[in-house]
């Protein structure tokens, strides 16, 4: 299968590298400056056998190739808005407008998507997305190398109302060829709404990483720690408004408190400690911006729902004033 893979991050090269490896046909889009001389992509799945698969010389290109039969858009939340910071709008290089010279084939959205930006993606890109869930989390270490976990108990789910009813037998083909590379997926009913639901209730614990300055600085504060639990509360109320939640986010958002967190990070560091490095690098204050853009959006959710987010207000005032000090 001929795939585009928009983003060469942590989260795109593990589904590239693991397609290629297995014969399919993967381009990654980047910015025109990253076209040449690429490196190896090396990705280290953390969570098997000491796994690791090499692409020796992975083929990049500036734009979306016009024999593509799907894309994979895989960049930060804040790069998805047809104003983004990236990957350079002043070129004509936002995710819209790459999507707007390619071809017509299914669009798949792995970053997070929440209702408001999904309408605006398909209105600059004049298209129908299909939003997605993934089951991969990993980060890019000192090396230069993605090390990933795969959630054992989850699958990568594509929405199968998200495009156009003809595009439907390649997102079946899309689910067949990533469960064959041992990246189980499928089709599944309101993925869109679910991934907005979770992606709304996890936002206050992942935003507090930055707002608290990394995992250690969060747990040792108990102002922005006591603020995010409030405001992931909060958030919970608006989610159940937006979709379903996965259920394995209500189980741990009702886990997780003052008593639990310490403890838990406490036994992290014991037992996985490239867990707590993972989450300071996939979630800290290097996602910033994301955090930023991802911010705003939920608080415009909450008052078009009608729902009041008071400590996410303070949560965000908290991630603002970190950045003038970076």
């Amino acid at each position: 299968m001929r795939i585009s893979i928009v983003g060469a991050g942590a989260l795109g090269r593990v589904y590239g590298v693991r397609l290629a490896a297995q014969g399919d046909d993967v381009t990654f889009v980047v910015r025109p400056e990253r076209v040449r001389g690429a490196r190896p992509f090396v990705i280290e799945q953390v969570n098997s056998a000491d796994r690791r698969d090499t692409l020796e010389r992975p083929r990049l290109a500036a734009d979306i190739p016009a024999d593509a039969e799907v894309v994979l858009v895989t960049v930060r939340f804040d790069q998805l808005s047809p104003g983004g910071a990236a990957p350079r709008p002043a070129e004509g290089r936002t995710v819209a407008d790459l999507l707007l010279r390619g071809p017509a084939v299914p669009v798949v959205v792995l970053t997070p998507l929440l209702p408001p930006q999904r309408a605006s993606l398909e209105e600059a890109a004049r298209r129908r997305i299909t939003p997605a869930m993934p089951s991969v989390s990993g980060y890019l270490d000192e090396r230069g190398v993605v090390r990933y976990w795969i959630v054992g108990f989850a699958s990568t789910l594509i929405d199968d109302e998200g495009g156009a009813p003809a595009e439907r037998p390649l997102l079946e083909e899309l689910a067949r060829r990533l469960t064959s590379a041992d990246l189980p997926a499928r089709l599944d009913p309101d993925v869109g709404a679910q991934n907005a639901a979770t992606t709304t209730a996890f936002f206050p614990l992942i935003a507090a990483i930055d707002a608290g300055g990394g995992t250690s600085a969060l747990l040792a504060n108990e102002g922005v720690l006591g603020t995010a639990l409030a405001a992931t509360r909060e958030c919970m109320a608006l989610a159940d408004r937006v979709g379903t939640v996965a259920p394995w986010t209500k189980l741990l958002t009702r886990a997780i408190g003052p008593f639990t967190l310490k403890p838990g990070a406490a036994l992290a560091r014991l037992v996985a400690p490239e867990a707590l490095r993972f989450l300071d690098a996939h979630f800290g204050p290097k996602l910033h911006a994301q955090h930023l853009a991802m911010g705003a959006a939920v608080l415009a959710m909450g008052r078009e729902h009608g729902v009041s987010l008071p400590a996410l207000e303070r949560l965000m005032a908290m991630i603002e004033g970190r950045t003038g000090a970076r």
